[in-house]
């Protein structure tokens, strides 16, 4: 399994998120932005962590988090709430708008820096006069 995985349900206007880390670290659950639940993970077995979605009365639920047998795959993630299962789907921890990385994009931050740096280094020496 790899680093740092990320999936996200919206779930009767609350966001259900599961997040876990390296393979030693916790599985956490959480429901609009805070952690409900964490499970320390041991070995390759399958990880159910139960909560509630707030409301009048709350909704209680579980997710269930099976690890894949080769490391490099995706786990799979489904919430099971009311009877009903649901697939929970990845979301990447990358932005999702974010341009995509071309070969040159590295160098365009320091040019802009450079530049900056000049003008600034000019500014000064004009005043300095």
């Amino acid at each position: 399994m790899t680093r740092g995985q990320r999936f996200h349900l919206d779930r009767d206007g609350h966001s259900v998120t599961v997040q876990t880390g390296a393979p030693s670290a916790a599985v956490e659950l959480l429901v609009d932005g805070k952690v409900v639940a964490s499970h320390k993970r041991r070995g390759k077995d399958v990880t159910v962590l139960a909560a509630e979605l707030p409301g009048d009365p709350p909704h209680p639920f579980t997710v269930r988090l099976d690890r894949p047998k080769e490391a490099r795959d995706l786990p799979v993630c489904v919430m099971e709430a009311d009877g009903v299962r649901t697939p929970v789907p990845y979301a990447p921890l990358t932005a999702r708008h974010a341009p995509p990385r071309t070969a040159g994009s590295e160098v365009r931050p320091l040019r802009w820096l450079r530049r900056l740096v000049r003008r600034r280094s000019r500014h000064v020496r004009r005043h300095r006069r």
